[in-house]
């Protein structure tokens, strides 16, 4: 019984190390497969949404509550106020740049060809924090 005890309490501590150091790449990719699909079915995520909220910086979540953040007039995740349906199936990331406890990523959505009347590729440049384990999501400025 002991024995099983601690087999399971060192499972779940791998589980935890393992998904603690995820990539700043694989978390974006995994944000913006979810992010892109809630839109894709109208449902679209808040900061306050649980998803968003576990995903965002502390600094990001206090920005979110203030005036200037409360007056956003654009999706500040694809920072745009429309998106294209093809983001969904085409999200690329560049190798983070990564500096202490600071990344530097590219997140490209939608097909790399350009072309009349399309929103693709829409490239967006995200600065992340390494915070709790984790990468969150700290500041996003489009390109």
């Amino acid at each position: 019984m002991i024995v099983l005890a601690v087999t399971c309490i060192s499972l779940c501590v791998a589980a935890q190390n393992a998904s603690a150091q995820t990539s700043p790449e694989a978390t974006m990719t995994e944000f913006y497969k979810w992010y892109l699909h809630e839109l894709s079915l109208e449902r679209y995520p808040l900061s306050t949404t649980p998803k968003v909220h576990s995903a965002i910086s502390t600094r990001l979540r206090s920005w979110f509550k203030s005036k200037e953040g409360r007056e956003w007039d654009a999706d500040y995740f694809i920072d745009a106020q429309d998106w294209d349906p093809k983001w969904e199936t085409h999200i690329q990331t560049s190798k983070a740049i990564i500096n202490g406890n600071q990344a530097d990523v590219r997140v490209i959505l939608g097909p790399q060809v350009k072309s009349p009347n399309s929103m693709s590729p829409h490239t967006l440049r995200i600065k992340l924090v390494k915070e709790q384990g984790g990468w969150k999501i700290d500041h996003i400025n489009g390109y």
